[in-house]
Parts: structure tokens; C-alpha cells; sequence
């Protein structure tokens, strides 16, 4: 049996894809080049590792048992040609960094640039997902290191707080209740403007609001927390966001943050790397640029 690295690449891209031509099209590959390979591996192995449907390819029972070894191999692999590629030519390379949704859109998507700026030989992709899919990545050896905004329940992780960040009620600056100061029940007669009800941080935001003693009697929902403060800048509603999001258009005079007898509440944001896996310098730069910043 010889596996290569330029086979698991290929079944990676595949994986991700879900279709050889757009795998072929991601590697820069021909079609029949990247579907040889993956039939050279499949033999190797003597599995199929992909069923097919009607959407294309999906990865099946053995290819999720090759998927971590992939993974895993394809990163010490990157690894090796980064450590030689710094010791040779200095700080470069490529990262791929994972973020929960209000870091990584209101924190790092300003980070990563100014540390571009230091570090011009430098490649970050930055992924933004929830916390449980960054945590699942990071595990999985999908991305480099991670920011999420609860502590991961994965053993395979190594953990440090990163960030503090406060749980805020906003409004309108042009509201009438954002002028005064307001009590449990005359919010509950607000409007409430809230993300989707599958989404973690509006359960997240109600279990907040019950614990205050505020019953929703109205409310909307929105997709993004962009939406969510446009909305609320109208002068029309009320919502519960993370400061991080909203501490700007609070500095401009566009939103304001209401002041609840008895509302004290945080979140911390820790960084995730995997327990097994040295970090490159790079790496370490990266996390150590954020922590000092």
C-alpha cells in the first residue's frame, strides 16, 4: 500500500467540495487527473471512500474514519515545509484561523490585516463560524487555532482566555426609552429585535431577558447582527448584543446602551489550539499578536 500526500489533498478537496470537477477546479487539476487519484487511493485502500447522491459526492463510513489521518497528515506535512521555509526565508507562510462569529466579524477582521501589514510573506484565511463548528475544526486539524466564545468540551484542546466582553440591552439614539431609565416592565413592552430561533445567541439573549424579569410581548428576527442593528437604529426596537459589536456605533451617537438595575452580564472568548499539535512560529506570532494587541 502507498498512500501519498497528493492523494489525500485530492480526497480532502473532495470532501470539501463535493464534486470532483469543482475539486479539480480548486487544486488547479484536470478532472480525470483528480478523479485517477482518488480511484489510485480507493484501490490503495481497497474501500470506496464517497457515495454519490443528487447533489455529488458524500463522504461515507470509511471515508470518515480516513478523514482525522488525512487531516493530520496534510498538516504535519504543511508544517514541515513551513518550518523550513522560516528558517530559511523568515517569517512566512500560510495560517488558517478559526473565529466565532462577533470576533472574528468585529476583532480579528481587523487584526489579521494589521498584522498583514507587519508580516507581508504571511497567508491567514480566517473562517467564521459558530463556536461548536470551530471547536469541531480545530479538533478535527481543519484549522491551525481558533477563538470561541465558550470554553470547548473537546479533551484534544489546549485552552487560554483571550477576551472579556459585556452583554449589553441597545437601542436607538433616537428611541424615547433610550433617554430614560428603564425598568423590567417597561421594556417588556418593547419591541424586541432578535436573532433567528435557532440561533445560540438568542437563547443565549432570552435566558438573559427571563432572568431579569422581561416577557417579550413583541418581537422581530433577523438573520445577522448587522441587520439586527440597523433595525434598532431606527429608533424602533430593543436587543440584546455583545458590546464588541456595537461599541462603535455607541462611540458615534447612533446607539445607546440602556443601564438595567440588576444587568451584570459577560462572556469570555478563549483561544484553542490542538493539544498534539506544535505550533509553527508563525503561529505563535499570530496568537501572540493578538493577546498583546
Amino acid at each position: 500500500m502507498r498512500i501519498t500526500l497528493k492523494q489525500l489533498s485530492i480526497f480532502k478537496a473532495i470532501h470539501n467540495s463535493g464534486q470532483i470537477s469543482k475539486a479539480a477546479k480548486a487544486l488547479h487539476m484536470s478532472v480525470p487527473a483528480v478523479s485517477m487519484a482518488l480511484k489510485d487511493l480507493e484501490c490503495s485502500l481497497e474501500s470506496r471512500l464517497f457515495d454519490r447522491n443528487s447533489h455529488g459526492l458524500v463522504i461515507n463510513d470509511n471515508g470518515a474514519v480516513i478523514l482525522p489521518y488525512a487531516n493530520d497528515m496534510l498538516s504535519k506535512g504543511m508544517q514541515l515545509e513551513q518550518l523550513f521555509t522560516e528558517k530559511n526565508n523568515g517569517v512566512r507562510g500560510s495560517l488558517k484561523v478559526g473565529s466565532s462569529k462577533t470576533a472574528g466579524n468585529y476583532v480579528l477582521s481587523r487584526k489579521i490585516p494589521l498584522f498583514k501589514k507587519d508580516n507581508p510573506l504571511v497567508d491567514i484565511k480566517l473562517v467564521v463560524e459558530d463556536s461548536a463548528v470551530i471547536e469541531k475544526m480545530v479538533s478535527e486539524r481543519e484549522l491551525d487555532l481558533g477563538f470561541i466564545d465558550a470554553k470547548p468540551a473537546s479533551k484534544n484542546l489546549q485552552t487560554q482566555q483571550w477576551l472579556k466582553d459585556d452583554i449589553c440591552i441597545v437601542v436607538g439614539a433616537t428611541n424615547p426609552i433610550s433617554t430614560i431609565k428603564p425598568s423590567a416592565a417597561s421594556l417588556s413592552k418593547e419591541l424586541w429585535v432578535l436573532a433567528q430561533p435557532t440561533s445560540i445567541s438568542r437563547v443565549r439573549a432570552i435566558q438573559l431577558l427571563k432572568s431579569a424579569k422581561i416577557n417579550i410581548e413583541q418581537e422581530l428576527t433577523m438573520t445577522t447582527m448587522g441587520a439586527i442593528k440597523r433595525a434598532i437604529g431606527t429608533g424602533i426596537g430593543v436587543s440584546v448584543l455583545p458590546w464588541l459589536a456595537v461599541v462603535e456605533e455607541v462611540e458615534r451617537g447612533e446607539l445607546v446602551r440602556l443601564e438595567l438595575e440588576g444587568w451584570d452580564h459577560s462572556r469570555n472568548y478563549w483561544s484553542i489550539v490542538h493539544e498534539n499539535e506544535p505550533l509553527s512560529e508563525l503561529a505563535t506570532k499570530f496568537l501572540d499578536f493578538c493577546y498583546a494587541q
